[in-house]
């Protein structure tokens, strides 16, 4: 919602598989509707100003079928921004290091491994909630399913035929603060989020 606010949108839409969190979004006034985004969106034709992917490509089976109806549902100058989190970033490079599992990739369909340093190894997981998920049977709903580089998520971009693509990184992980956005200005390949935008 903040980012709707941001750039006054008028009407927000959002896609969500499972029916508690559709209407929980339904709620704050967003259009919400209940598809696998592996698969081709009922929605028209260059229809959108503005498509906000956050943390959502990670999770996509059909990577390059998401990009694709990203870039056909937008209108013509319309914008994609993608959040998502850097397999290259320098926390996962020194996980690969010790043979671990790179944070980026710990959790598999709801089970935390390879890793004796992730984040949230002790937190309670909720198994219902894994369930409803699995029961889906929608690829990437508990877990991720690719993570990319900084070079990855740029070419998959430019391959779709964005146009006027900017990359940029945030979180120099372990540093954090004015440090870390001081590194990821400077070396923009290793920071553990990745922020692209592009333009049809």
């Amino acid at each position: 919602l903040e980012f709707a606010q941001h750039i006054q949108a008028k009407n927000i839409y959002a896609v969500e598989f499972l029916d508690d969190m559709r209407l929980e979004a339904e709620k704050k006034s967003i259009k919400c509707y209940k598809w696998d985004l592996n698969n081709i969106w009922e929605f028209e034709d260059n229809y959108f100003d503005v498509i906000l992917s956050s943390q959502n490509i990670e999770h996509m089976h059909n990577t390059r079928r998401y990009l694709e109806e990203c870039y056909r549902i937008l209108k013509p100058g319309g914008q994609i921004i993608v959040l998502t989190e850097n397999l290259a970033s320098w926390i996962n490079i020194g996980a690969l290091l010790f043979g671990w599992q790179p944070f980026s990739t710990t959790n598999i369909d709801g089970w935390s491994v390879g890793n004796p340093l992730i984040w949230h190894l002790d937190e309670y997981k909720d198994e219902e909630v894994i369930r409803q998920h699995r029961a889906t049977g929608v690829d990437g709903t508990t877990g991720h399913i690719r993570v990319l580089t900084y070079h990855g998520l740029k070419d998959m971009l430019s391959k779709t035929s964005f146009k006027n693509i900017k990359m940029h990184s945030r979180g120099y992980l372990p540093l954090f603060g004015w440090i870390s956005n001081v590194l990821c200005s400077i070396d923009k390949w290793h920071g553990h989020f990745l922020i692209a935008s592009g333009y049809k």
